[in-house]
């Protein structure tokens, strides 16, 4: 009974500092939510081709892949809590120096800046939910947390609408956001945890874990990067109206908010290897049947919300399986590794299902997904399967 209370205490207490990467992630997930669409925008509004206004977001996102290797230096240096800070101030400095100047050379300075600063809270903010993350309920926490993301990215386009795409008030929002995140790092400052530890880091065994997962982490990232740009222009060539082309999107979203706990409180309950497995299959499974209920009217949308939410739910489940043997230095770079194939995967991801599409016609954006996922899958299960005889092998 003793044992029990103190499980029950260790829970609330860890969900009570979880508070503090949540709401950080989450107010990140606005300013990147509000800004690409809106960047977007104000370049074509100044007269910007197509082809520049790809290019120049993907500043971001190469800025988050060239930078995340020196977040754990810059940790032992300043440590993570004042890393953090700079990162929320910089994000906003950079964010106002873009609203002010028009000059296109240093819109793709700043930008990449800023994906240094993105990348920095992102790493940072993992690994402080799941270094106060306790074994019971782990998946929960870790699913809560990016459904925060997820939600945090679908406001960003809101804040848009809201302000009848206004410049300057979402540009104020944009600003104003990251400096939130300054708030539950001043009040949660004792209780930011020092991500680092004593002694060599065990690289062998790092290597060993990672490698596997880090091809469920590219499959979700190239998932990520490859709905969020064609969903819209796939349900338009199936024959969907622009309209509802573009809610179809809306609801895979809204499924990612809705349908990563339940996925997280599997994994409490049965495994994290489990559960990840279940969401390689969905996501599997999801791509190669959406041809069929493309055509399929009302039952379109739900099915999408259950494929993106489940499929989604496997980075949440990736960094429960980080999390419960590491802590301190490993656990950082886990965290940067992840970072990076997240950056490589939202880079290379589109390219490589608008190649796929003009190779096969319109469904090659799901089929193109549905190869990664099984490739992703066959690793995975073949990974696991060598770590259950690992120890009876020794």
């Amino acid at each position: 009974m003793t044992e029990q209370l103190q499980s029950v205490r260790t829970g609330r207490r860890g969900r009570a500092e979880a508070v503090g990467p949540i709401v950080i992630i989450g107010v990140f997930g606005v300013t990147l939510g509000i800004t690409y669409p809106l960047f977007s925008l104000m370049l074509e509004r100044q007269g910007a081709s197509s082809s520049l206004v790809g290019l120049n977001g993907a500043m971001t996102p190469l800025g988050m892949v060239l930078s995340a290797p020196l977040v754990p230096a810059a940790v032992r240096r300043f440590g993570p809590g004042a890393a953090m800070a700079a990162a929320s101030v910089g994000a906003a400095a950079l964010l106002a120096a873009l609203a002010v100047t028009d000059a296109l050379w240093l819109w793709f300075v700043l930008r990449f800046v800023l994906g240094a600063c993105a990348v920095a809270m992102f790493i940072l903010s993992e690994t402080w939910i799941s270094e106060i993350a306790d074994q019971a309920g782990r998946g929960r926490l870790l699913t809560a947390y990016t459904s925060v993301l997820a939600l945090g990215f679908c406001v960003g386009p809101a804040v848009l609408t809201a302000t009848g795409n206004s410049e300057g008030a979402a540009l104020a929002v944009a600003v104003l956001s990251p400096l939130v995140a300054l708030w539950p790092l001043w009040s949660g400052r004792r209780r930011i945890p020092t991500m680092a530890a004593a002694g060599s880091v065990p690289v062998r065994a790092l290597v060993r874990l990672l490698s596997v997962l880090l091809v469920a982490v590219l499959a979700v990232s190239v998932f990520d990067a490859v709905t969020l740009q064609f969903i819209p222009l796939y349900g338009e060539r199936a024959g969907l109206t622009p309209g509802h082309a573009a809610f179809t999107l809306t609801v895979l979203l809204i499924g990612q908010m809705l349908f990563q706990y339940p996925v997280g409180w599997l994994a409490d309950r049965v495994g994290a290897r489990t559960a990840l497995m279940f969401t390689l299959v969905t996501g599997t499974a999801g791509a190669l049947v959406l041809p069929a209920f493309v055509g399929s009217g009302l039952w379109l949308w739900p099915m999408v919300a259950l494929w993106g939410g489940i499929a989604f739910a496997g980075y949440p489940i990736v960094l429960t399986l980080l999390g419960e043997g590491l802590r301190g230095t490993s656990l950082l770079m886990g965290n940067t590794a992840f970072a990076i194939v997240w950056g490589i995967g939202g880079v290379l991801g589109p390219p490589y299902a608008g190649a796929a599409t003009d190779w096969l016609g319109e469904n090659g954006m799901p089929y193109s997904l549905a190869v990664l996922w099984l490739v992703a899958l066959a690793v995975t299960a073949v990974g696991f399967a060598a770590a259950r005889r690992g120890p009876a092998a020794r």
